[in-house]
């Protein structure tokens, strides 16, 4: 229900040039538009701004009626002293420091050096203070965007339903404001705007959907109301210093960025025990190994190009070594480079320096002195003590890691053993890891782990080779094979790419542009996703459309547009969850399967765009994939719903009872279900005559960012798991699962892209065949065979690229 969503519109170049389009489209010549641009105008020029401004909230459910309100404040004045109290958050610039504090991370206050002016990607550069400013029921602060946007008026019509118009004028707190009103999907946008001063005076948004998620949440509700008072707002009003100042609660530590609350790891298993031999060469002046540094407490610090967790740690753990020595402690500190042979011992030297880094620079480029710790997360830090053993072992981001190595390296310095110490730390950050969750709780920030993209470097059983690269394709996304109709017209392969929002880009199996396509949607209509299937008549067909659009859109083999789902001007709901071609009553020509998140569940669509069934009983789909088919060649879907839970929906929209997955039957112990956030199928699986059958892949975790792939079995239960990275794609809209058969045989594999930018290649029964790591965000995937050799396919945000796959070493 936001009208302007802070984290997308300045995050994503390709939106804000959707929004002007939609503002030219619009016409600028309207009384209202112009009004909108003097308003614009103002706030850019103002020097300084303030107001008192809340959010309330009204609806009526049943006989009762809620009413609260929620603040929405700003004050701000040129060129960098904001304060924002907004929501659960809190955020001050006071010229030098910005510093924040949100409630779902208790005991942190964030803090970083002002870069003038001041600007929103500063602002909003945590992702869990984005996050808290952004999603509550208002959206992002208004007078944020107002204040330090340059295309304010382009994103208040973006969406809009015809001009916007001049409803007349209205008093507001004893001023006199123009009454504009935007047509959206959701509803009616009005905005008053003080015909004097042009500020905003008050502002009410649409609420069908948010309406909509209340009923679906609380039962039917009714008289929903949403609206912004920017009660005293002014450009003129004096501010008083002291409104900058932002005091640190007792108690809390500075960070910089926010660190949702996570369980601690156990300690390592390697505290106390002889240190594993190892040998690592050195960048400058000779390498280290086991032997010599027996007799030394020794810091050995590993870290990668691109772990932004590792730049933060450096600098801690350099100034607790620094301090340490100048207490007569003889310490040797080394860095510890994990990056592949691929990058250059320059490239190493730069990362290290750029975090701060003083200490010589080891390479572990194969990753064996690693594994030889049991380091599998970084930043990590192993300690040496004199006696040759290990004292400690770190891993993860840790901003108390300078006070951890100070309490260990005075302990081994007293003589005193690192493991009681080590076990009581473990044991005191795990209590206040249980009281952060206790405080937190009710506050609606999920605690998710931080992604951190890991080096480059190759499989164990296979290599992948850069066969070619195309830059053609300037903001790629979803990669879709095509296979040719006659299996063995294997040169007729081809791959389409969504470029952008509104494009697609044909390519060949050896990277040549074919076609480009501009889609023929509505001007704020998005491809975040693309499916395609071949009728009886062996006709191609495609559609497209995103996660959380209102639409799907239809095309015929020529790209002409055959259909919209639901129908242009219909109620809007809350967002379409996916879309698929499925062969519902096995005659040979695909229908469409339609999930909508809120209360409209599974929809059967024909081709032409008429509905055949809907199934309602489901609420707040999720996900959905094309279930196996049945003997009679009919075949429905299974549907993740709001819960998590698989529904399966047979071929004329009924649907069965929901099955949660329960972790026991995955080996991931633990009791309760385990929720499922994305389902895939294909066909994967194989009989034991080696025929390929269909399989289901879900993507699920405990919570937000933790992630395992779970094998779905036809009883819908889970027969498998894989453990993934941790992490969010925060790319955009990612399908991080495909299926290629890339070995050869007739038993076919999983293609799933990581959030760390590794690709795992799996069988159907959930055996690993190998994990290659990309070194960079991946937001497209795919795999074929071209010319005899296997290929994967992988967009990234600067190219499209197919890496062939060579020296494969399989059991």
């Amino acid at each position: 229900m936001r009208w302007i969503a802070c984290e997308s519109w300045w995050w994503n170049p390709a939106t804000t040039a959707a929004v002007v389009l939609v503002s030219m489209v619009a016409g600028c010549s309207h009384d209202a538009t112009r009004r909108l641009d003097r308003m614009s105008e103002a706030y850019r020029a103002a020097g300084r701004y303030s107001d008192d401004a809340r959010v309330r909230i009204r609806y009526r459910r049943g006989d009762s009626e809620v009413d609260h309100t929620i603040p929405y404040r700003v004050a701000f004045e040129r060129p960098d002293r904001i304060r924002v109290e907004c929501y659960d958050a809190q955020l001050v610039c006071d010229g030098e420091k910005l510093r924040a504090a949100v409630g779902g991370v208790p005991g942190q206050v964030l803090e970083e050096s002002v870069k003038t002016p001041l600007a929103l990607d500063q602002l909003f550069a945590d992702p869990l203070l984005r996050s808290m400013l952004t999603e509550g029921e208002a959206g992002c602060p208004t007078q944020l965007a107002l204040l330090l946007a340059d295309d304010t008026v382009d994103l208040v019509l973006a969406e809009s339903v015809g001009s916007p118009r001049v409803a007349g004028s209205e008093t507001v707190d004893g001023r006199a404001c123009a009454r504009i009103e935007v047509d959206k999907p959701d509803g009616m946008l009005v905005l008053w705007i003080d015909e004097a001063t042009m500020l905003l005076r008050r502002m009410a948004l649409p609420t069908k959907a948010y309406a909509a998620f209340l009923s679906s949440q609380l039962g039917a509700v009714s008289g929903v109301e949403v609206v912004a008072d920017f009660v005293g707002a002014s450009f003129d009003a004096p501010i008083r210093g002291d409104a900058f100042a932002f005091e640190v609660p007792a108690g809390a530590r500075t960070v910089a960025s926010f660190e949702p609350a996570q369980s601690p790891d156990p300690p390592s298993d390697l505290v106390g025990k002889p240190v594993p031999p190892f040998t690592l060469a050195a960048i400058d002046g000779a390498g280290v190994s086991r032997e010599s540094l027996a007799g030394r407490i020794a810091v050995l610090e590993f870290f990668f190009d691109g772990c932004g967790p590792c730049s933060r740690s450096m600098p801690i753990v350099r100034a607790a070594v620094d301090a340490l020595r100048r207490k007569g402690h003889a310490i040797e500190h080394h860095h510890v480079s994990i990056d592949g042979a691929d990058v250059t011992d320059e490239a190493v030297r730069e990362t290290a320096a750029r975090a701060g880094g003083t200490a010589g620079i080891l390479r572990d480029p194969r990753g064996v002195a690693a594994a030889a710790f049991d380091v599998t997360s970084f930043p990590a830090v192993v300690v040496l003590a004199p006696d040759g053993t290990v004292a400690d072992v770190q891993r993860g981001p840790n901003d108390r890691v300078g006070e951890d190595i100070a309490e260990i390296v005075v302990a081994i310095a007293e003589g005193r053993p690192p493991r009681p110490l080590v076990e009581a730390r473990f044991e005191r950050r795990l209590a206040e890891y249980r009281s952060t969750i206790t405080d937190a709780a009710g506050s609606g920030v999920a605690a998710i782990p931080e992604r951190v993209i890991v080096p480059r470097r190759q499989a164990d059983r296979f290599k992948l080779v850069r066969a070619w690269r195309t830059d053609s394709v300037d903001m790629p996304g979803t990669i879709l094979r095509v296979d040719p109709p006659d299996d063995s017209e294997e040169g007729a392969v081809r791959l389409v790419a969504v470029d952008g929002w509104r494009s697609v880009v044909e390519l060949s199996a050896d990277g040549k542009e074919v076609a480009r396509r501009e889609l023929a949607i509505p001007r704020d209509a998005a491809a975040g996703f693309l499916r395609t299937a071949v009728d009886s008549g062996g006709r191609r067909w495609w559609l497209c459309g995103s996660v959380g659009g209102q639409h799907i859109y239809v095309f015929d083999e020529a790209w002409k547009p055959s259909a919209t789902y639901p129908e242009i001007g219909g109620d809007p709901h809350a967002g379409i969850a996916a879309a698929e071609f499925i062969d519902t009553d096995g005659d040979g020509t695909p229908e469409i399967v339609v999930g909508i998140r809120g209360t409209a569940g599974v929809h059967g669509v024909s081709l032409d765009g008429r509905r055949l069934w809907k199934e309602r009983a489901i609420r707040g789909v999720v996900a959905m994939a094309a279930d196996r088919p049945g003997d009679d060649g009919r075949r429905g879907v299974v549907v993740v719903d709001g819960g998590g839970r698989l529904v399966r929906v047979a071929a004329d929209g009924t649907a069965g009872s929901p099955v949660p997955v329960e972790p026991g039957s995955t080996g991931l112990g633990g009791s309760g279900s385990l929720p499922i956030r994305s389902l895939h199928g294909a066909p994967v699986g194989v009989t034991d005559a080696m025929e390929p059958t269909w399989a289901l892949l879900a993507i699920g975790g405990a919570s937000v960012g933790r992630n395992v792939a779970i094998g779905i079995g036809a009883d819908l239960a889970a027969r498998w798991n894989l453990p993934l990275p941790d992490g969010l794609h925060r790319e955009g809209p990612v399908e991080p699962v495909a299926w290629a058969d890339l070995l050869g045989s007739r038993r076919r594999q999983w293609l799933v892209a990581a959030a760390d930018g590794s690709v795992f290649v799996v069988w159907d029964d959930g055996g690993l065949v190998g994990r290659y790591c990309h070194g960079e965000p991946i937001l497209g995937i795919a795999g074929y065979v071209h010319a005899g050799r296997p290929h994967v396919v992988l967009a990234t945000r600067s190219a499209v690229e197919s890496l062939r796959m060579e020296d494969i070493a399989l059991d």
